[in-house]
Protein backbone atom coordinates (compact mmCIF):
# COMPACT_ATOMS: atom_id res chain seq x y z
CA UNK A 1 0.00 0.00 0.00
CA UNK A 2 1.10 3.58 -0.75
CA UNK A 3 1.91 6.13 1.86
CA UNK A 4 0.79 9.31 0.41
CA UNK A 5 0.95 11.60 2.90
CA UNK A 6 2.69 11.81 6.36
CA UNK A 7 1.78 13.97 8.95
CA UNK A 8 3.47 14.44 12.50
CA UNK A 9 1.91 16.28 15.19
CA UNK A 10 1.11 16.87 19.00
CA UNK A 11 5.14 17.00 19.32
CA UNK A 12 6.32 17.11 22.88
CA UNK A 13 9.91 16.65 24.41
CA UNK A 14 10.89 15.24 28.32
CA UNK A 15 13.79 16.39 29.43
CA UNK A 16 13.95 14.08 32.33
CA UNK A 17 13.68 10.94 29.91
CA UNK A 18 15.43 12.38 26.83
CA UNK A 19 12.23 11.12 25.13
CA UNK A 20 10.47 12.66 22.34
CA UNK A 21 7.18 11.84 21.69
CA UNK A 22 4.35 12.63 18.88
CA UNK A 23 1.23 11.12 17.05
CA UNK A 24 2.12 10.12 13.02
CA UNK A 25 -0.48 10.02 10.66
CA UNK A 26 -0.39 8.22 7.88
CA UNK A 27 -2.71 8.31 4.50
CA UNK A 28 -3.06 5.45 2.31
CA UNK A 29 -5.62 4.88 -0.58
CA UNK A 30 -8.36 3.47 1.64
CA UNK A 31 -7.28 4.31 5.34
CA UNK A 32 -5.77 7.17 8.01
CA UNK A 33 -3.97 5.40 10.21
CA UNK A 34 -2.78 7.77 13.42
CA UNK A 35 -0.07 6.22 15.97
CA UNK A 36 1.56 7.43 18.96
CA UNK A 37 5.56 7.13 18.50
CA UNK A 38 8.01 7.83 21.13
CA UNK A 39 11.82 8.01 20.67
CA UNK A 40 15.05 7.51 23.05
CA UNK A 41 17.26 10.32 21.69
CA UNK A 42 19.07 13.27 22.73
CA UNK A 43 17.21 16.73 23.29
CA UNK A 44 19.14 18.40 21.08
CA UNK A 45 18.47 15.98 18.04
CA UNK A 46 18.37 17.04 14.49
CA UNK A 47 14.89 17.67 13.68
CA UNK A 48 15.14 16.34 10.07
CA UNK A 49 16.53 13.31 11.35
CA UNK A 50 14.25 12.97 14.31
CA UNK A 51 11.26 12.98 11.60
CA UNK A 52 12.99 10.38 10.21
CA UNK A 53 13.12 8.63 12.83
CA UNK A 54 9.25 8.90 13.96
CA UNK A 55 8.46 7.69 10.43
CA UNK A 56 10.73 5.04 11.04
CA UNK A 57 8.29 3.95 14.37
CA UNK A 58 5.33 4.21 12.66
CA UNK A 59 6.12 2.03 10.09
CA UNK A 60 7.47 -0.27 12.23
CA UNK A 61 4.01 -0.42 14.25
CA UNK A 62 2.13 -0.61 10.82
CA UNK A 63 4.31 -3.74 9.71
CA UNK A 64 2.95 -5.64 13.01
CA UNK A 65 -0.42 -5.51 12.32
CA UNK A 66 -1.86 -8.60 10.26
CA UNK A 67 -2.70 -6.87 7.07
CA UNK A 68 1.00 -6.43 6.55
CA UNK A 69 2.51 -8.47 9.15
CA UNK A 70 1.32 -11.43 6.53
CA UNK A 71 3.15 -10.50 4.01
CA UNK A 72 -0.10 -9.77 1.77
CA UNK A 73 0.35 -6.18 1.48
CA UNK A 74 3.66 -4.04 1.25
CA UNK A 75 3.95 -0.56 2.53
CA UNK A 76 6.27 1.96 0.72
CA UNK A 77 6.34 5.67 0.88
CA UNK A 78 5.21 7.69 -1.91
CA UNK A 79 8.41 8.90 -3.35
CA UNK A 80 7.51 12.52 -4.16
CA UNK A 81 6.96 12.76 0.09
CA UNK A 82 9.54 15.09 1.86
CA UNK A 83 9.96 14.63 5.46
CA UNK A 84 9.83 18.00 7.30
CA UNK A 85 10.88 18.83 11.01
CA UNK A 86 8.74 17.64 13.94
Amino acid sequence: MLITNIEISRYSYCANTSRHSASVCLTLADRIVTLFCSLDLPGEANPVARAQAFVGDALRQMRRMPEFRSGKQELRIDEGLALGAA
